[in-house]
Order: structure tokens, then C-alpha cells, then sequence
């Protein structure tokens, strides 16, 4: 009985000390709403001081700023797709230490950078040239691509027609290695292994047919020049060209000579300038890019006096408090 009358007492204790805690935490509270009612004007312009001044630090110290370099490529033998998943997926890929290995980079360096992506330079001229290719020149191409939105013409499906695109490497820091991560990733790049067989095998036979045409070249240029000296002479020795009802002449010849220039021509191209998956166009430097204003400031200036006149006011009223606690 003496237990129970006991625990009844403690935990009676226990309430009162717990509901004389909720008191004074209660009083404290519309004593701070009290306090704030009544200086609202001061805290008010404390704010509006704290907002502007922030404003001016954001301002003139504040912006987010980071180092971005820019690479225009061209793209070759249909790799447009496999280079922009390559690199739409070249973030995730860096976390991994298998993938940093093979493409030679070092995690420390890989940290700074914060983002890389890849967009189509959309020229109008570039979309006509393919359309005209594939449907002629029946259809009045120019109104059609007038009345697109330009963001409709960044989609996938549109990516084929343009013949340049814009690799943009955004990095934290100006690393003096940032040079040699771009460089390192357009070499993996240029180094995948399906694409590097369809590159050999069109090369060699470029060079193959090249050489043939350069004999069928000069096997011409020597007829015309002895058509052009013994023209009386070579009826003995006339080649057939196209149909056989058909004799050559020297304006057909000539003509000949002239296609067969442009195809080597074309073909000497390919073997100078599409050696590659993609050609670098420009390789731009890495330049300061100011993307906006941090907006730290602005939000840490109205808090920070805020706090400060506040902690300010608590001090001043701190030792009649204390006083009265006491004689209490």
C-alpha cells in the first residue's frame, strides 16, 4: 500500500514538473511573439538592409561560375547516334574505375568536371540538302522548314540532316588536365572497334578503285592524244563506250574524262578527310562561363542580421532576467 501511494506521488511530481516545463515554454514563446510584434518595423528594415546588401554581394561576388570548352565535330559514316548516347551516358560511365581505365583518366581529374553534353548546329541548308536528296526538288522545301520550331528540330529524328555538331565539356575548375580529358574521351571515341572495320574496309577499297580509275584515266588521255594527232588514222582503233550502236567522239570522250576527274576527285577526298569516325572542326580553348548569380548572399544577408539584432536585444535584457530569476 506504502508502494503505491508512492509511485502515485513521483508520477504526480513528474506531471507537475512536466506541465511547469509546458508553461514556461508557452510563456517563452508569446514572449518572443510579443517582442517581434511590437519591433516588426525595426525587423522589417533589417530584412529589406539584409535583402539589398545581399543583392550587391551576389552582385559583384556572387556568380556561379564555371569554365566550359566548346568542339565542333563532324561526324562520319553514320556514327552520329552511337557518338550522342556515347556521350549522353559519359557521366554514369565515369563513375565506373574499368571505363576510367580504358579511356586513361584519373578519378581526381574526372571530379572536376560537371557536365558534358552534345547538340546538333542547326543550319537550314544542312536539312534542305539531305530532303532534296531523298525526294528531289519537286516539293517547296524552304516553307516546310521555315515553319519549324527549332526546338522540334533538335529532336532525334532530325539529328542525320545536320552535318555539324557541338560537343560543350563544362568543368568546376580551371584545371590546367582539363585539355587532356576532352582529348582523351574523343580519342575513345574515334577508337571504337565496329566502327574502325568500316572505316579500314571503305578506306581500302577507296584506294583500290582510285588506282583503277587513275589507269582508266590515263588509258584516256593517251587515246585523245593520239585521236588528236592521227584523227584519220584511228578508226582501226575506236573503243566502244555505253551502248554498242554508239561511237565515241571527242566531246563524249571528253566528257568521260571529266566524270572520271570528279570521281577521283571525290575519292581523294574521302582517303584526306575521311579517315576518321569524326573530324574536329574547331577545338575551341576553355573560357570563364558566368552562369548566373548564386543567390547566396541574398538569402544569408536578411538571416544573418536578423540573428544579430535579435541575439543583440536577448543580451541587453539577459541580466534583469537573471536578477529576477534569482529573487525568485
Amino acid at each position: 500500500m506504502n508502494i503505491e501511494s508512492t509511485e502515485e506521488v513521483n508520477l504526480k511530481y513528474i506531471f507537475r514538473k512536466l506541465e511547469k516545463a509546458f508553461k514556461a515554454f508557452l510563456r517563452i514563446c508569446v514572449s518572443i511573439f510579443q517582442f517581434y510584434k511590437k519591433k516588426w518595423a525595426l525587423f522589417l528594415g533589417i530584412l529589406i538592409i539584409g535583402f539589398i546588401s545581399g543583392y550587391i554581394l551576389d552582385s559583384k561576388y556572387g556568380f556561379s561560375k564555371k569554365y566550359t570548352q566548346e568542339i565542333i565535330i563532324e561526324p562520319k559514316y553514320e556514327s552520329k547516334k552511337y557518338i550522342y548516347d556515347f556521350v549522353n551516358s559519359l557521366k554514369d560511365n565515369l563513375k565506373e574505375p574499368s571505363f576510367l581505365k580504358r579511356v586513361n583518366l584519373d578519378s581526381n581529374l574526372v571530379k572536376n568536371l560537371y557536365d558534358v553534353k552534345v547538340n546538333p548546329i542547326i543550319k537550314a541548308t544542312d536539312v534542305l540538302d539531305n530532303l532534296h536528296r531523298k525526294y528531289g526538288s519537286k516539293e517547296d522545301f524552304h516553307e516546310i522548314i521555315e515553319s519549324y520550331d527549332p526546338r522540334v528540330l533538335e529532336k532525334e529524328k532530325y539529328r542525320d540532316f545536320y552535318r555539324y555538331d557541338r560537343l560543350v565539356f563544362v568543368y568546376r575548375t580551371n584545371h590546367t588536365d582539363n585539355l587532356k580529358l576532352s582529348k582523351n574521351i574523343l580519342e575513345h571515341i574515334d577508337s571504337n572497334s565496329y566502327f574502325q572495320k568500316i572505316l579500314d574496309q571503305n578506306i581500302t577499297q577507296t584506294e583500290k578503285n582510285l588506282k583503277e580509275n587513275k589507269k582508266t584515266l590515263k588509258y584516256l588521255d593517251d587515246y585523245l592524244e593520239k585521236l588528236n594527232k592521227a584523227p584519220i588514222e584511228t578508226d582501226k582503233d575506236l573503243i566502244m563506250i555505253g551502248d554498242e550502236s554508239e561511237l565515241p567522239t571527242i566531246s563524249s570522250l571528253l566528257t568521260r574524262k571529266q566524270t572520271l576527274l570528279n570521281t577521283i576527285t571525290n575519292q581523294e577526298n574521302i582517303l584526306v578527310l575521311n579517315n576518321k569516325l569524326f573530324d574536329v572542326v574547331d577545338r575551341g580553348e576553355i573560357v570563364l562561363l558566368r552562369t548566373g548569380i548564386s543567390k547566396k548572399m541574398i538569402i544569408k544577408m536578411p538571416l544573418l542580421l536578423f540573428l544579430m539584432v535579435s541575439f543583440l536585444f536577448a543580451i541587453k535584457k539577459m541580466p534583469s532576467r537573471i536578477i529576477r530569476y534569482i529573487n525568485s
